[in-house]
């Protein structure tokens, strides 16, 4: 129910900015785009390296949601159909890096137990075993769901949707408490 001191415009449904936007009007985009961009952003900074490549995947999908527009059917709500490219494109970025690397871990001449180089002094050695140390305790302090999906996504490998259909929740959920937990980690350890 509309309240005394409401203006009388009813907020424009996402169907109709999809209608308007489709037909080339990028006004229509724009005020699509504001409504979803900081939702989208919070989306993938669990899957990029960091807060600022999150906004740059963000940019990168709203100009392929743009590109896609004609594409977009209206089965489901648009902010899930702008939130899957981004999520996607995302992943494409992580699997392209990944596969670089390995690209130059096989171009290594020593082969792949280059990257298993031990410390080089006993004082390199005295610190990874003290930073491992202080790892283990900053996991064992955190609360037990933080844990589990740390357990269930870095141990077990799982995706965050596999991880989420095991704890019967959304792989959006699960994407937030992981990057909540790995938030915390990084607070203790910069506090210890």
């Amino acid at each position: 129910m509309r309240k005394a001191n409401e203006p009388k415009e009813t907020v424009i449904r996402d169907r109709d900015l999809v209608v308007r936007a489709k037909a080339g009007e990028q006004e229509a985009y724009g005020e699509l785009v504001q409504r979803y961009q900081r939702s989208l952003e919070g989306i993938l900074i669990p899957l990029a390296s960091d807060p600022d490549h999150a906004r740059d995947l963000a940019q990168d999908t709203v100009l392929k949601a743009w590109k896609s527009l004609h594409l977009y059917d209206g089965e489901h709500r648009f902010s899930t159909w702008f939130f899957r490219i981004g999520v996607n494109l995302a992943i494409s970025v992580r699997r392209r890096a990944q596969l670089e690397a390995r690209v130059k871990e096989s171009a290594d001449p020593r082969g792949p137990a280059a990257r298993l180089v031990p410390p080089e002094s006993p004082v390199e050695a005295a610190l990874l075993k003290e930073d491992t140390e202080r790892l283990r305790r900053a996991i064992a302090a955190l609360p037990d769901r933080y844990k589990k999906i740390l357990s269930l996504r870095y141990v077990e490998g799982l995706t965050c949707k596999e991880i989420g259909e095991r704890l019967g929740t959304t792989g959006n959920t699960v994407s937030i408490v992981l990057f909540r937990a790995k938030q915390r980690l990084k607070e203790d350890l910069e506090e210890s």
